[in-house]
């Protein structure tokens, strides 16, 4: 695949033009992929007394402990809260983009490093900043056929 960029003055917004001498599943895939990266959902996270718009694409996961709905954000150590629950969340966001992990959390999956099978059976999810989280298993299934395969 070759990408070619050019630069046109007299355009008023970005166009992204796709070229193929076929119409495949690849293709559909990249279509779909370039415009959920071009639309990109915003979630609203609260800080203390700050208010911030999250785009999806800063997103690193999100999950739910003591009762609230945390997001977090890359570059930033502290989770800001939602006010959604995560069913909603996981509507919103591309599934193209983000495993559902568990009934409690959803993840990036550029920001999987790696899985690791524990005795008990479930999945142990490594992510690339060093943090450890678990895939219940009822989502194990899913996992191994959506995202192992």
């Amino acid at each position: 695949m070759r990408i070619v960029t050019e630069i046109i003055a007299k355009l008023v917004e970005p166009l992204i033009t796709i070229q193929a001498p076929r119409q495949d599943a690849q293709l559909e895939a990249l279509t779909t992929t370039v415009a959920q990266a071009t639309e990109a959902v915003t979630l609203v996270g609260y800080r203390q007394q700050r208010v911030k718009r999250i785009p999806s694409y800063l997103i690193k996961r999100c999950y739910s402990a003591n009762k609230k709905l945390y997001c977090e954000v890359v570059d930033e150590d502290e989770p800001y809260e939602l006010h959604q629950p995560l069913y909603q969340v996981v509507q919103l966001l591309p599934v193209t983009l983000f495993l559902q992990i568990s009934q409690a959390e959803i993840v990036r999956v550029a920001s999987i490093k790696n899985f690791s099978l524990t005795k008990t059976g479930t999945y142990q999810v490594n992510l690339t900043d060093g943090t450890t989280t678990y895939a219940s298993r009822r989502y194990t299934q899913r996992l191994r056929k959506e995202f192992l395969k």
